[in-house]
């Protein structure tokens, strides 16, 4: 093998750790080796330093060939990694993007190594593209690894999509090994989605044969997810009846016993090796299998269609497998934090778990019901029920507060603005660690409602350390502002006459605005210290938004104001933006500086919802929120209750707002990957001052907000 592997001059050559790259050669050796710890070090290296990180070098150029010559003898092992290796070097992602912003950034750092960098990058893609048709003769070789890797490269890498096609429909009835099978279908879907004109409506069909036809619960589920990536209107209306059924199979698969264990990988001291472990661990650590994979591609590739979504998760939710429930409940978390459901039905029946008398189980549960509080009134009796039972359930020991199941049922319960908590709250914070946001729950709870846990809060405040920061000091201070608790005044006061660091200053500011007037005691300490030369620039807006709160004094805190909204320090510019929307009209003369920011571009609809704050003056600004709302997402709350207050200037918004309010999607779901969670809050206030602007010009929305 490798016939003139010597004659190529590896030492003139070079990859990421080396100018000399005379190493390669017993790296492609090792490829061939018969023992299973040498080919590993090998594909390591190669990953390593040959094709670091995706890039692409001289000497990853004159492996092409050999790495060919590899996968064509049918003597050498592991011959499905060093397909996936040349998939990797021709940049055959899912995708198959060209990141055209990551390209130009590099060039900035270094125009003449970009460009050597692309040459590399395109002759190699070229090397192993002019080559692909060496993987047609592949897709029936006896190594099952190689018939699972072939489809993909082929999909992406052969210059004759038809022909592609061809092979890998004749190859679906034929292929025994379930892995290969799902291969295939996952090639016919990316098929489907490169080439619709040529064979959109060819390979959509035999994807619908096979979640129609194929007994394999896996491949139906991957023939799924294809559909609904590459066609989503030809998915079936009872999708998510089919994939229930096929998640019923799968689990009675299951309960017939493990599947024969994959033949055990060498354990070398490589980052194949470690990457392998860790995700070996990962995935017992959560009970994953591969159907549960499955269901979250199917959900990820449905991405907004929620008529098939939620259906589908409530079955879920309801199985009669604790695995699969116990995925249910993740998926509902990131579900309905990243979407608005249609009902209550979702979430009723992720509470409806409560009653699993898995601990582990409850304690997912309400870890997702927290972050679904302000949408999740209605389980609001299985709450108050669950804390109510707690006495009879075994105490956790060695857990903070926070992170047992009765203080993650307290902080929902809270957060949803239930008052039934505050006399067992009450008790609570007088022995437990304080709630990390302690704030968040007294928001919701209401000024009145929560008003008897000032005097619990006073209390531990007062037998504080004053002079030593703490995040319970903080907390404390924040959580009696929030309160505006009027017996707490003196000792704030206090407080902030003898703070020696200006994080518990800070705080203290923070909590005497909220008194506003009503804690006009402590204006001369606010005076003495807005007069303090010595005070940092970035402190001055803290100082400066109490001594308005307290005094009205508004030309006197204005210039501070200014230089914060100029301010690229995102703290300083965020204090200056809530400290303008509480000035109002008072805050006029600002108008020349948010149109500064316009001109800029600087935060667009920051500065216009700023400039309309303090004018009232919406013909420079309705068209810029108007632009910002779509180019923006993000900024939509604040835009919307700028809108919300405007009364018949708004009209034009309309068609965005009745847009938003029909849509599923909520408005801060980026389609981030990963276990995330999104701000159902902003979302919720988002949909309320929607629902405020139509109500403006006679249009009302009845049913709840989700």
């Amino acid at each position: 093998m490798f016939r003139g592997i010597d004659d190529v001059d590896w030492a003139s050559m070079g990859h990421a750790y080396t100018d000399s790259a005379t190493d390669v050669p017993e790296l492609l050796r090792g490829l061939a080796s018969d023992d299973p710890e040498r080919r590993e070090i090998a594909l390591d290296g190669m990953y390593g330093a040959v094709h670091h990180q995706g890039d692409v070098y001289d000497s990853t150029v004159a492996c092409v060939p050999f790495l060919f010559e590899l996968i064509a003898n049918p003597s050498i092992a592991d011959r499905g990694a060093v397909i996936g290796l040349l998939s990797s070097i021709a940049h055959a992602s899912d995708e198959d993007e060209w990141d055209e912003e990551e390209a130009e950034a590099f060039a900035e750092f270094d125009e003449d190594q970009h460009e050597e960098w692309l040459r590399h990058f395109f002759v190699a893609r070229d090397l192993v593209r002019e080559r692909a048709g060496a993987f047609l003769g592949l897709l029936g070789d006896p190594d099952p690894g190689v018939r699972a890797a072939v489809p993909g490269a082929l999909a992406r890498l052969h210059p004759d999509p038809v022909r592609v096609f061809g092979a890998l429909r004749d190859r679906v009835p034929v292929e025994t090994d379930p892995e290969a099978a799902r291969s295939l279908a996952r090639a016919l879907g990316t098929l489907a989605g490169r080439h619709p004109a040529e064979l959109g409506t060819q390979a959509v069909s035999v994807l619908k044969d096979l979640v129609s036809g194929t007994p394999d619960p896996q491949l139906r589920m991957t023939a799924l997810a294809r559909l609904a990536h590459s066609a989503p209107g030809e998915l079936p209306p009872d999708t998510a009846e089919i994939t229930l059924d096929v998640m019923r199979l799968a689990r009675e698969a299951d309960e017939l016993g493990p599947p024969p264990a994959a033949p055990e990988r060498p354990r070398t001291d490589t980052l194949i090796s470690h990457v392998r472990e860790l995700h070996v661990e990962h995935r017992r650590s959560l009970d994953l299998d591969d159907a549960a994979d499955l269901l979250e591609e199917l959900h990820t590739e449905l991405r907004d269609r929620v008529d098939l979504r939620f259906p589908l998760l409530v079955g879920q939710l309801g199985s009669p497998s604790r695995r699969q429930r116990r995925h249910a409940v993740s998926m509902a978390g990131r579900l309905l934090t990243g979407w608005r459901a249609p009902d209550d039905e979702p979430v009723l029946a992720l509470a409806r778990l409560l009653a699993d008398d898995d601990l582990r189980l409850q304690k997912e549960v309400l870890s997702e019901l927290r972050y679904l509080a302000p949408v999740a009134h209605r389980v609001s009796e299985g709450l108050a029920a669950y804390v109510e039972s707690w006495e009879g359930r075994p105490l956790e020991t060695d857990t903070v507060f926070r992170d047992m199941a009765i203080g993650m049922a307290f902080e929902a319960l809270a957060l949803q603005g239930d008052d039934r908590i505050v006399p067992a709250l009450t008790h609570v914070l007088e022995v437990v660690e304080l709630p990390e946001k302690l704030s968040r729950w007294l928001e919701a709870l209401g000024r009145e409602a929560a008003a008897p846990l000032g005097p619990v809060l006073h209390d531990r405040l007062a037998r504080l350390d004053h002079r030593t920061p703490s995040a319970e000091l903080d907390g404390l201070i924040e959580a009696l502002g929030t309160l505006r608790h009027a017996e707490s005044l003196p000792l704030l006061t206090r407080i902030l006459d003898e703070a020696e660091a200006f994080r518990t200053t800070r705080e203290v500011l923070d909590a005497l605005r909220a008194y506003g007037p009503q804690a006009s005691e402590a204006a001369p300490l606010v005076r003495r210290l807005w007069e303090d030369g010595a005070l940092a620039d970035e402190h001055r807006i803290h100082v400066a938004h109490a001594l308005w709160a307290l005094t009205g004094e508004a030309e006197r805190v204005l210039p501070v104001v200014r230089d914060c909204l100029r301010s690229r320090t995102w703290s300083q510019w965020y204090a200056a933006l809530n400290l303008t929307e509480a000035l109002g009209r008072s805050g006029a003369a600002l108008a020349p500086t948010f149109h500064e920011m316009l001109a800029e571009g600087h935060t667009p609809a920051r500065a216009a919802v700023g400039l309309w704050q303090v004018t009232g003056e919406t013909d420079e600004t309705l068209p810029v929120l108007l632009t910002e709302w779509s180019a923006t997402p993000a900024q939509r709350p604040a835009i919307a209750a700028g809108l919300a207050d405007m009364g018949p200037a708004a009209a034009p918004a309309l068609p965005l707002i009745r847009t938003e309010l029909a849509s599923s999607r909520r408005h801060n779901n980026d389609d981030s990957t990963g276990n995330m969670r999104y701000d159902v809050l902003t979302d919720v206030a988002l949909q309320k001052d929607c629902r405020r602007v139509l109500a403006g010009f006679g249009e009302r929305i009845d049913t709840p907000v989700r």
